[in-house]
């Protein structure tokens, strides 16, 4: 419960700070923070490709975890207006492509450059795939996944 009184004050320190004020419900689901955030006109708060979005869930990652001085880390994850959601599905839909296509050419198959929360669930969906696994690669802005082919050993 610490927690979450904690994420909730500095949420509305931030909302306050730019003037808004629209409803948000925080849930600790035990491996995860969630923190949904509901409004009108809130599309600068997600900005371009979700940037600004992230930023507010790095800003309440990092002050919660130096913060509270808990041994255990904590991950927060923000959504506003089901952005993150709606992103998520587009994403997987855009894996299972991929993956068909590294599967089909036996090769690997580059992504286009994305945040690290959206590497993280790349990484995550891929990993139940047995004859496929996910790499991150590049540099800052132009981190990357790359989707890979496990080489099958033929069983006698």
């Amino acid at each position: 419960m610490e927690k979450v009184n904690f994420i909730k004050d500095q949420l509305e320190n931030v909302l306050g700070f730019i003037n808004i004020s629209p409803h948000f419900f925080i849930e600790d689901k035990g491996d995860k923070i969630s923190v949904e955030i509901e409004g009108e006109n809130l599309n600068f708060l997600i900005g371009y490709r979700g940037e600004s979005l992230s930023a507010l869930q790095n800003f309440l990652n990092v002050a919660m975890n130096r913060n509270l001085g808990t041994e255990e880390w904590s991950r927060v994850v923000v959504d506003i207006n089901g952005y993150r959601q709606q992103r998520e599905s587009k994403i997987e839909d855009i894996v299972r492509g991929l993956i068909d296509r590294v599967r089909f050419f036996g090769k690997e198959v580059e992504m286009s450059p994305m945040s690290s929360s959206e590497r993280y669930f790349v990484h995550e969906f891929v990993s139940d795939y047995e004859d496929v696994t996910s790499e991150s690669v590049g540099e800052k802005a132009n981190r990357h996944v790359v989707l890979k082919p496990i080489a099958r050993k033929d069983k006698e």
